[in-house]
């Protein structure tokens, strides 16, 4: 009997491909799992994660999960200069908005399905690193072409920095797929800012927010820009602006509410603000070693109230964010001219990059060996994204729409610590710029000519002339 030769061939059209990046992102992410990240303890935040996803699957919604769980015992300072250990015992159920609620839902309905091990979530967290995957090999294709988004999501798939968060149990990897869905819609809605669009923007600007806090400052920028210059009558701007707005407030309204009915007072989308304020703004983020950073001593001792009891989050938030900020009128100088550079460059990784890294290790339970490839690969890319930010301007691109990250999460770090994990949105626009690039080049050097030959103009993409049609003042 003959042998049948079996025939293996890559797939030819955009969705095979992708399936096949999206396949080989996946292998990555469950090796980095598998070898390096299910060994390593988890840090403050996924453990919060991981416990209130439990929690939130066994019906209890979302209570403060360590006092819950563990109780506590807190020295409280005395009058006379003494001390005094308050025990909060176990079972203590106090209401907590520390962290947007998204990623808690989420992992909590994989928990209610069985999956409530740290190793079955971290195994969930990795396998969700996918839709990013997906999400910027849309975007390219949105942008210009099907091989554009191939090599968008290609970078998206082997780049370090966004695939060490999947598998930590870490709020990153709904952030960078967030990020991505909003530049992807907003490309559409720069394309075409029709009614429809707008309220697509605000829906999934409202659920970036709701994953990551900081992500809501996507929404009043982006559609503001896109509108201002669009050629609509301005009552028209005004009411689409309007409906982005009111979609995404909608959307976040039963989170505010149960909010403001668990805290009795106005709470957004977290608790936090306090608490990143004054650890993040003390003599030693200011003078210290840790000039730029945070540290967690800063934040104690833990607020109390005056009958010794245990305060509520909302009023020790209020507590902390009153000591970090009498800490930073005293010395707003400093602040200004050494300290928001610090946490800007930290965050950039040009200042302390490798000591960074390794606070990295401590505080994210990232692995040292792969933050080091990360710091490579993103060394490489920002020359390669700045060509892809100048390439789309040229082309008169929605450039504001793939860059608005950037800065997004400047300011983020400048107001509150420098730290590698808060340039987690910003690392999609790095990628797709970068990706843009790369296509550019493609091109270029298909169109190469040997020498004595007539040289042939590059094609004219339809994707440019629909760009230049839409922005006729200029890039957005």
């Amino acid at each position: 009997m003959n042998a049948i030769p079996l025939q293996l061939s890559c797939p030819s059209g955009f969705r095979g491909r992708l399936a096949l990046i999206v396949m080989a992102g996946l292998v990555l992410r469950l090796a980095h799992l598998i070898l390096i990240a299910a060994n390593n303890p988890l840090s403050g935040d996924a453990s919060s994660y991981h416990l209130a996803a439990n929690l939130w699957a066994d019906g209890l919604g979302f209570p403060e999960p360590f006092r819950y769980l563990f109780g506590s015992m807190d020295a409280v300072p005395l009058t006379d200069g003494g001390t005094s250990v308050v025990e909060t015992p176990i079972g203590h159920l106090e209401r907590t908005a520390g962290h947007p609620p998204v990623w808690a839902i989420l992992l909590g309905v994989f928990s209610f399905l069985g999956a409530t091990s740290i190793i079955e979530q971290q195994v969930v967290s990795a396998l969700l690193g996918a839709p990013a995957i997906i999400l910027m090999g849309l975007l390219g294709r949105e942008v210009r072409s099907e091989r554009l988004g191939l090599i968008a999501a290609a970078i998206t798939s082997t780049y370090a920095f966004v695939w060490v968060s999947d598998g930590l149990l870490m709020a990153e990897t709904p952030a960078i797929a967030a990020a991505a869905a909003t530049m992807l819609v907003g490309v559409r809605f720069w394309r075409s800012p029709t009614r429809r669009a707008a309220a697509l923007l605000g829906l999934v600007g409202g659920l970036a927010a709701l994953t990551r806090a900081e992500l809501v400052l996507f929404l009043p920028l982006v559609p503001a820009v896109v509108l201002g210059r669009a050629i609509l009558p301005w009552r028209e701007r005004i009411i689409r602006y309007g409906i982005c707005g009111l979609t995404a407030i909608l959307l976040c309204l039963p989170w505010f509410a149960r909010n403001t009915m668990a805290f009795d007072t106005p709470v957004l989308f977290s608790n936090g603000v306090g608490t990143v304020m004054v650890q993040s703004n003390c003599d030693a983020t200011y003078f210290g070693p840790d000039l730029g950073y945070w540290n967690l001593d800063c934040g104690l001792p833990t607020p109390y109230g005056a009958d010794g009891q245990l305060m509520g989050e909302v009023e020790r938030d209020e507590v902390v964010r009153e000591r970090a900020t009498s800490y930073i009128s005293a010395n707003r100088g400093r602040l200004l001219s050494v300290v928001v550079p610090a946490r800007v460059g930290r965050m950039w990784g040009v200042y302390e990059p490798i000591g960074q890294l390794r606070r990295d290790v401590l505080a994210d339970r990232r692995s040292f060996a792969v933050s080091v490839l990360g710091l490579a690969q993103f060394a490489l890319l920002v020359p390669v994204a700045v060509a892809g930010m100048v390439i789309v301007r040229r082309r008169r691109g929605p450039l504001l729409v793939l860059a608005a990250w950037i800065p997004i999460v400047t300011f983020t770090a400048a107001s509150a610590f420098g730290n590698t994990r808060y340039r987690t949105a910003a690392e999609t626009s790095i990628v797709i710029l970068a990706a843009v690039a790369a296509d550019a080049f493609l091109d270029w050097w298909g169109h190469r000519q040997p020498a004595g030959q007539p040289e042939i103009q590059p094609a004219v993409h339809p994707e440019d002339v629909a760009m230049a049609a839409q922005a006729p003042g200029g890039s957005s």
